[in-house]
């Protein structure tokens, strides 16, 4: 996978995104997410299994911030955290929850991956969970279909 000439060597040493917002990344982006994240994180970003996070949420925090300043200062953080994850893998009580990644994609593949995941859209918020879907079904009440 190749991103346009130019791009690879603004990403080599960024602990942010230098991609951000550009649409020229996109499809390359999409290739290396769907090649090595979404067999845990879901197609296009959108399944995410119990183990792997919903990628698209990772700043959703930031995105509340009205301040611009420390938007920018919590999304770069958000990016560093990222990264991190990304190189280091994540290992759980001495369980490996996902590989390190550091010596597999190179830089330009990493960012144009984080940049693929932001333009992807979020689903509504779930106003109940499937533990609430399970005591709803479990319930008398919902047995018997009258309150008590």
């Amino acid at each position: 996978m190749a991103l346009t000439a130019g791009l690879g060597a603004v990403a080599q040493a960024q602990d942010f995104n230098p991609y951000r917002g550009q649409a020229t990344v996109h499809e390359a982006g999409r290739q290396a997410y769907s090649q090595h994240c979404a067999q845990c994180h879901g197609v296009d970003a959108s399944q995410p299994m119990a183990e792997a996070p919903d990628l698209r949420r990772l700043d959703s925090f930031c995105r509340r911030l009205r301040d611009p300043v420390l938007k920018s200062d919590c999304t770069a953080d958000v990016d560093r955290y990222y990264l991190r994850s990304v190189h280091e893998g994540k290992v759980r009580a001495g369980v490996v929850h996902m590989p390190a990644w550091k010596d597999v994609l190179t830089p330009q593949q990493i960012w144009s991956i984080r940049t693929f995941v932001e333009t992807r859209p979020l689903d509504p918020p779930k106003r109940t969970t499937s533990v609430d879907a399970r005591h709803a079904a479990e319930s008398p009440v919902a047995a018997s279909g009258s309150a008590r």
